[in-house]
């Protein structure tokens, strides 16, 4: 995908920032270092602060308290317009009477292009994007990959330093937005953009980004290169919303692990890590797996296997050490996000 050389993007500083509605607390002195050209993902379930973080990097809400560099340049207060940023809203924002061509070249209009200036550079957008040929359709006769593209193609004529995306992909279905997926992380690629995205699905975070920041409740609760949080996940809420949703009580506190991580053992089996001795109580085919819910006392976990196990039948269920995350306990708030986790 080729790309224009002078099109970079900055790095972004946050340092302390605060955000709050009313008396409500929203973020809390968050700080985060994003390097030019980084693709970072703010992952969390609805409600954590991924989106206001977003707006206010867009200056679309003022902080109470902090600041925001962009090259270190302070935008804390600077009008949206002036931040070097653009933003991919999650609606799309097409205007429906508008073609494609004058929606990717309404930024440049706004800015006082001559009309030969704006339409060579939506040829090039139309281009780059693979809309080559649409540029008179209007938004109803776009497929949802195709008005993805264009609301992408907008935000990118303006030639930004930083490119906002606040879940643009959540509106499509789900073979589409694999797709898409991995034609953004090209796309981001070869302009060497910054990007910030928001998303509440981990699947698409491990997909897209360098580096994912977790949020909880307005704060960090974990910040890293998708394996590192995958394999070493902080703490408990963390391992929840990244799939280690199953939960284990021991003797010092909580082992977490994903259900794909787990092995029903065969008689005399070895294995370094926690083994438990349990019980089938059903087993479903969930598309080329089984996955078993095992009672193991009074809790219950689900594991994937090979084969149906028949309901009834006493299993031993070991956990590779690798794969068994402990925890001294596990919040109520990993509890309450559990379902956010299991979508994703």
């Amino acid at each position: 995908m080729e790309a224009s050389p002078s099109r970079r993007g900055t790095d972004l500083t946050i340092e302390g920032l605060a955000v709050a509605y009313g008396r409500t607390r929203v973020l809390h002195e968050v700080s985060l270092a994003v390097q030019a050209g980084e693709f970072v993902a703010l992952l969390g379930p609805s409600g954590c602060g991924k989106t206001t973080l977003l707006r206010a990097i867009a200056g679309f809400v003022q902080p109470s308290a902090g600041r925001i560099l962009a090259g270190g340049r302070d935008i804390t207060t600077a009008p949206p317009e002036k931040r070097g940023a653009a933003m991919v809203f999650q609606s799309y924002a097409l205007w429906p009477h508008m073609s494609v061509a004058k929606t990717i070249g309404y930024g440049l209009s706004v800015r006082g292009w001559d009309k030969a200036r704006i339409a060579a550079r939506v040829e090039d957008m139309l281009r780059l994007l693979r809309l080559e040929g649409l540029g008179a359709r209007l938004p109803a006769q776009l497929s949802g990959g195709q008005r993805q593209r264009v609301a992408m193609g907008r935000a990118l004529a303006v030639d930004p330093e930083i490119l906002l995306l606040d879940e643009p992909m959540s509106n499509l279905d789900a073979r589409v937005r694999e797709g898409v997926r991995h034609e953004l992380r090209a796309l981001q690629q070869a302009l060497g953009i910054t990007a910030i995205h928001v998303t509440h699905d981990r699947e698409e975070a491990m997909i897209l980004a360098d580096r994912i920041v977790v949020l909880e409740e307005g704060r960090i609760a974990q910040a890293g290169p998708p394996e590192e949080l995958w394999h070493r996940p902080a703490n408990a809420y963390v391992a929840d919303f990244l799939g280690a949703t199953n939960r284990l009580t021991v003797s010092d506190g909580v082992v977490m692990f994903r259900p794909e991580e787990a092995r029903v053992l065969a008689a005399g089996a070895t294995l370094d890590g926690p083994v438990f001795e349990g019980t089938v109580a059903h087993c479903a085919y969930a598309g080329g797996r089984w996955r078993a819910a095992i009672r193991l006392g009074a809790e219950e976990v689900l594991v994937d296997v090979p084969e149906r196990i028949a309901p009834g039948v006493a299993v031993r269920l070991g956990i590779p050490a690798a794969a068994a995350h402990r925890f001294p306990d596990m919040p109520a708030s990993s509890q309450r996000h559990r379902d956010y986790a299991e979508a994703g």
